[in-house]
This record gives structure tokens, sequence and C-alpha cells, in this order.
């Protein structure tokens, strides 16, 4: 009997909460889906560990985000379930009247907490299935690889994974909705209907006040990120996010009856057709339901903001790839020569016995460095093809080096306040200002663009031109070109040529090179004389094999010139990094795979988490109008028995769902302009990335999901009413 009662009331409440259903459907679609990534591997032919841990790395990625997703898919069961449970209190309080105890009555919403969680998961790891395998097609094209031979992958672990979830999930829910059941008095559950027909309203001068107040503190939330520029997690971003939040609680805590004050003052509104009834109808849900609708607006937020950046990202992942693998590989050398440390013997003997021993160790490791750097004058291919001419001889079809010095008499700070340039935020202006302005040869910089069929650089004996890759400096290259600009470096003038050139010096993923000055091999040479060394020394290298095994070739090589200590051989290298000759290598096919791996991470991170917050919301959303159109049905009754047609009631239905979710995703939308344009100022404008490609793709996702969810809820709620008053309803 009870049984029969459960299945019951699910199906009738399939077609008023369909929508419901579908989004669990979806939930455990896209959790199975997304968390199957790392099974996909299989499908294709990864040769280098490199690929491998990518996959590896996205999958570790993905579960980790899983977490949050699940806690956001538990909130929407168990708020949807509360929700639900809570209209039916009169449905349940004419179950005990009948003489059912409370356990039966908890028994029946047991089985249909139960058959709709088995038939949940059910449809949804079916369809999840269908969507891992489309996935497969997807990873293929972002990872740019072939699938060695396509079959059908299921995967053992997101299976498991996400019958734990879904299954603590609806065993929390059971037995909340149990709690919540038995707690309930039997006048409480007879009563319900007519405490949900009252109109709830705020008094308006305390709502005007708290809508100003709700304005001042977003605006404030808005102008202390801006000046956070979000370069770092510090109290700023903080105070910044928790002004947010709190602006938006305020915000629909304080709207309904700030808007119903205004338009009831504005007469030709408020008594025009059955906006009377509509606003009164808006500001009661609204006023028992803010603190539902803020943490919607702010889900959504966050939302729109993952995906947008995230697409954004991947953009300047995938961007300037092709400038950044022109050289099959790059050896890089940071040289340290610890000219921080001190000589003085009176500091050396204020220090305790530790630090001196640290202070003697880097000196002689700089010592060493230096000497060794010395003995091959600098030069990164003599000293690797001294350690192995075999491969060296095998390997290298041409090596060309580039040196760059840093300026300790011209830094950009100077050039910034001379023409009043900005490269950023001003965070981002404190931390370039100081440096010293970076100095390369022109003979070696000129080689490096014979090398690639890029312009060279004429600076004669006492000229000089700018090299820039990065959008970030790109008006301070400007600025330091000007015509007539003169700088001294080394005790020589330099006069501008009034050319910025754009030659990529380095193979990686991002470019850290902007206003690099080209000066005269003399500027150089008096440099060195003077005892200056290079700060950064690049080896470019063209293969003579393919990439493929140049890069094994390269490995050998290295492991030879510079094996590792015990210490790092541990760690599963065979290559010790030192300041010279070689700190760091990049190949481009390291860098190919690793920017295609990123921009699988971060498009799949940015679908999962946007795809499943929005459909939470606007689940969330759907839910309560639904159910408020079920709650408001005699009123609708009242109108259709006063002479109200079909199409002023529908009207008046219309603009409720269109209000109820178009404000919580205005000012979401709001907020996402705010976050994603300092997100664009500081990263995204900088790696040369508009914002605008990725905001068109946030907002075509959103108005397809969000869109779709408001029709639904619109077209079933006005099914409700269609059903409920059938013939009253005249026009």
């Amino acid at each position: 009997m009870l049984a029969k009662l459960a299945f019951r009331n699910i199906r009738r409440s399939v077609k008023d909460y369909g929508v419901y259903f579908v989004t669990l459907v979806f939930g455990v679609a896209v959790f199975y889906a997304f968390n199957s990534v790392t099974g996909q591997s299989i499908l294709f032919d990864l040769e280098d560990t490199a690929s491998a841990s990518v996959f590896d790395m996205t999958g570790q990625m993905l579960g980790m985000f899983s977490v949050v997703i699940a806690c956001v898919l538990g909130f929407l069961v168990l708020y949807a379930n509360g929700f639900l449970i809570r209209r039916r209190k009169q449905e349940f309080g004419t179950y005990l009247m009948l003489g059912m105890n409370p356990r039966g009555v908890s028994a029946i919403v047991l089985l249909e907490t139960v058959t709709v969680g088995l038939v949940s998961l059910v449809v949804g790891l079916v369809l999840g299935f269908a969507l891992s395998q489309g996935l497969s097609f997807v990873t293929a094209g972002l990872f740019n690889i072939q699938m060695t031979q396509y079959r059908f992958i299921f995967s053992a672990d997101a299976f498991l994974l996400t019958l734990g979830c879904f299954a603590l999930i609806f065993v929390v829910t059971a037995l909340f909705n149990t709690l919540s059941i038995r707690r309930y008095k039997l006048i409480d559950l007879l009563s319900a209907r007519s405490r949900n027909a009252r109109f709830r309203v705020r008094n308006p001068w305390i709502s005007l006040v708290g809508f100003v107040a709700a304005v001042v503190v977003i605006a404030w939330a808005y102008v202390t990120l801006i000046d956070n520029g979000l370069l770092q997690f510090d109290e700023g971003f903080w105070r910044a996010t928790a002004l947010m939040v709190a602006g938006t609680f305020l915000f629909f805590w304080s709207l309904a009856g700030f808007a119903l004050a205004v338009i009831e003052r504005t007469r030709g509104v408020y008594f025009k057709g059955l906006a009377m009834f509509t606003m009164r109808q808006i500001a009661s849900k609204v006023n028992t339901a803010f603190v539902s609708l803020s943490v919607v607006c702010v889900m959504l937020f966050f939302s729109l903001t993952v995906f947008s950046t995230g697409m954004g990202l991947t953009r300047a992942f995938t961007g300037d790839i092709e400038n950044g693998t022109i050289y099959d590989a790059t050896l890089t050398a940071n040289v340290y020569l610890n000219k921080g440390g001190t000589h003085d013997p009176d500091e050396l003997a204020a220090m305790d016995e530790e630090d001196r021993e640290y202070q003697a160790v880097a000196d002689a490791r700089a010592a060493a460095v230096l000497a060794d750097a010395e003995a091959y004058d600098w030069d990164i291919a003599a000293r690797l093809a001294a350690a192995s001419p075999a491969l060296w001889e095998q390997l290298v079809d041409r090596a060309l080096q580039l040196d760059v010095y840093q300026s300790a008499e011209v830094t950009y700070g100077m050039f910034m306040e001379r023409f009043g340039i900005s490269v950023g935020n001003e965070k981002q202006d404190e931390s370039v200002a100081p440096q010293g302005v970076a100095l390369m040869g022109a003979s070696q910089f000129n080689a490096l663009a014979e090398l690639t069929g890029r312009p060279t650089a004429d600076v004669g004996e006492s000229g000089y031109a700018v090299n820039n890759m990065l959008d970030m400096t790109a008006s301070l290259a400007e600025g330091m070109v000007r015509e007539g600009q003169t700088i001294e470096i080394a005790g020589r003038e330099l006069t501008s040529t009034g050319k910025v050139l754009n030659q990529p010096l380095e193979t990686t993923s991002f470019f850290s090179g902007g206003a690099e000055l080209i000066v005269p091999d003399a500027v150089i040479e008096d440099l060195r004389a003077q005892g200056a060394v290079p700060d950064t020394s690049r080896l470019n290298v063209m293969y003579k094999t393919d990439r493929a095994e140049g890069d094994k070739l390269l490995e050998q090589l290295l492991a030879e010139a510079s094996p590792a200590s015990a210490e790092v051989a541990a760690s599963g290298w065979t290559f010790g990094p030192k300041p010279w000759p070689v700190t760091v290598s990049f190949t481009a096919e390291e860098v190919i795979v690793q920017s295609s791996g990123m921009n699988m991470m971060i498009s799949y991170l940015a679908l999962y988490i946007g795809f499943v917050f929005l459909i939470a919301t606007a689940a969330v959303l759907a839910i309560q109008q639904l159910s408020e159109t079920s709650d408001s049905l005699p009123r609708y009754k009242v109108l259709a028995e006063i002479g109200c047609d079909r199409r002023m009631i529908f009207r008046s239905l219309r603009t409720q769902v269109l209000v109820y979710f178009l404000v919580p995703l205005g000012l979401a939308v709001c907020h996402t302009v705010c976050a994603v344009g300092v997100i664009s100022d500081a990263v995204l404008a900088q790696l040369g990335v508009s914002v605008f490609e990725p905001a068109l793709m946030t907002a075509v996702l959103a108005g397809v999901v969000y869109g779709a969810y408001l029709l639904v809820t619109y077209y079933a709620s006005k099914g409700i009413i269609r059903a409920s008053l059938g013939k009253k309803l005249v026009g």
C-alpha cells in the first residue's frame, strides 16, 4: 500500500517537477562523463610520459573539483526535496488525519526518494556513458592527437565514484526528509496552505535604506576588487569577496519592498492591467526566498566567471603556440652568482654559524659556476659539445646563443615616468618600474632573426632598437623608441632607431620578454669589460633529426653534460640543473603537449564547473517558481472568476517568471563583468587575449541553458494553471 502511494506520488510529480528530475539526470551524466576522462588515454597513442602525465593531471584536477560539484548537486537535491516536502505539508497532514502513523508517512517519502534516486542514477549513468564517448573526440581535438583505434570505454572508477557520491547524497536526503516530517505537528501540516497564502511585504522605508546600503556595499566591493587587481589572494581580495556576498544578500533582502514602493507611487504602471497582483506576487516570493536567490546569484556569478575566464585562458595557452615553437629546443641558463650575499667581515661575524656555512657554500658554488662559464667564454654550445662530442654532432644542426644583460643604469621606470606609460594596474607598475632594462647584442639577435626569416635590427654603432613579445609592454616599447630618444649605457650614448621588432627568443608557452633593448655589440663588450655577466643565456637549438628523436638525444646530452646528483636522480631526473650552462630546458614537443594539455584541462574544468553550477541554479529557480504557481492557484482562480481573461493571467505569469529568473542573472552579470574585467586587465590582456570571444561564448551557454530552464518553467507553470482552472479561463 505504501509503495503504491509512493509510486502514484512520483507519477503525479513528474509532470509538475520534471525539471528537477531532468537536472538530476544531467548532473549524474556530467559527473560520470568528466570523471571518465582519465580512462580515455588508452584510445590514444601516448608515446611520451609528458602526454600521459597531462591525462593524469587532468583527471586529478577534475577529481578534486568533483568534490565541489558533488556538494553543489547535494545542495540542489537537499534544497529541492526540502522545498517539495514543505509544499506537501497539507498532503502529509491528510495522511495523518486518515489514520496513517508518522512512520508510514516517512516510509512513503523514503520510497519516493529511493525510487527517484535509482531512476536518476540509472538514466544519468547511461546518458553519461554516451556523453563520455563524445568527449573522446573532443579530447582528440583539444590534444591534437589521433586515436589509434576507437572503442567504447567504460570507466569503472568514474562509475564507482558517481555511484558512491550520489548514493550518499540520496541517503542524506532520505534522512533529512524523515526527520523533517517527524518534527512537524498535525496542526502545522493542515494549516500550511493558509500560511503560504499570506503576502509578505517589508516596510518600504526600511527596504529603501537596505537597497541603498546594498548598492553602496556592492560598489565598494567592485572598487576594492579593482584596486586589488586579482594578482594575489590577499586581504583586499577576501574583503572584496565578503563585501560582494554581503551586498548581494542585502540587495535581495531589500529589493522587493523597495521596488514595490517605487511602482506603487508610479500610478500609471501600478494600476495598469494586473500589475498590482503581479508586483505583490513577486514581492511576496522574493521576501520569503531572498536567501536562496542570493545563493543562486553568487553561484551564477561563479559559473559565468569560471567559464569566461577558463575559455580565455585556453586561448592564451594556444594563441601563440606557433611563435613559441619555432626552435626545436631552448636551453636556458639563469645565471646566479650569489651577488646578494655579504662579504663584509663585521656582517659575517654577526651571523650565526649555520648562516656563515650557508654563505660559504653559496660562494663556493658561485665561484665554480663562474670558473666553468669563463673557461668556455660563456659559450653554452661549446660546453655541451665538449661534454659529449658524438651526441652533439648527431643531434645539433644549428645552435644560436642569446645573452641577455640587465642594465644597472637605466630602468623601465625611467621611461614609464618620462612618457606617463603604464604596463597594467598599480601593482604591476610597481613591479616593473625598478627593473633594469634588458640588453642584448645586435649580432646575436640578428642571427636568430635570420634563422627564422624575421626582420633584423640595424642599430649601427650608436643606435638601439627594441624587441617586444608582450602586449603588456607594447606601449612601453613604443615609448622607448620614440624619435630622438637617447639613453646612456656603459658610458655610451645611444639614439633610438624608432624600430620595434617581434622576434621570438625562446621555446615557450608564454613569452616573458618585453621591451628588451637591442644594442651594438660594442656596448655588450664594454659591459663585459666592466665585469658584467649575463642575467640569462639562451641556446636555441635546431635538430638534425625529427623532434621526437631529437628530444631523446637531448635528454642524453644533458645527462652527460650535467649529471643529476643522487638527490635529484631520486626524483627521476637524469639531468642536474645548474645556473650555467643549463638551468632549464624546453623542447617544442614539450611545449605543444603542455599547451594542448592545459587547453584540455582548463576547457573541461570550465565546462564542468560552469555547466553544473548553471543547471543547479536554474533548477532551484524553476522548482521555486513551479511551487509558487501551485500555491497561488486559488489566487489565479479568483482572477478568473472576476473576469480576467487568459491573456492577462498568462502575461502576469510570464512577467513573474522573467523577473524571478532575470534579476539574479542580471546582478550576477554585473559581478561577472567587474571580476572578468579585472582578470582581463591583470592576466588575459597581458597575454594578448581578448575577453570578447570568451564572453560571447559564456553568453551563448547561459542563454541556451538558462533560457531553456526559463521557458520550460513558464510553460510548465502555464500548464499547471490551465489544468487547474480549465473552463474558468476565458479569452
